[in-house]
């Protein structure tokens, strides 16, 4: 019998709640995706504004976005972790 769990008073199966993970986990994967190639184009304007003679703002720019860029590869790690957990539960 599969496992179940109580959820608002009412059992869920294992499976449903992995299909319901899969399928949150894919409706955020292109958001996460279009603010990467965001900020990665911001990061890439703080480089031209540098090339251009902006340094101080250009470099502010960049190392905002630098930061950004790895609080969302901190973030795809773990949407990758909770994707792959759910489709193993599936």
């Amino acid at each position: 019998m599969p496992a179940s769990r109580k959820r608002a008073g009412r059992p869920m199966r294992a499976s449903s709640a992995a299909r319901k993970l899969i399928s949150l986990s894919l409706a955020m994967e292109v958001p996460l995706n279009e603010a990467t190639d965001a900020v990665h184009a911001l990061r890439l304007i703080g480089y031209g504004l540098e090339g251009q003679g902006e340094q101080e703002v250009g470099r502010a720019v960049a190392k905002i976005a630098w930061g950004a860029c790895q609080q969302l590869d901190t973030l795809r790690e773990a949407w990758q972790s909770l994707h792959e957990i759910a489709a193993r539960a599936k």
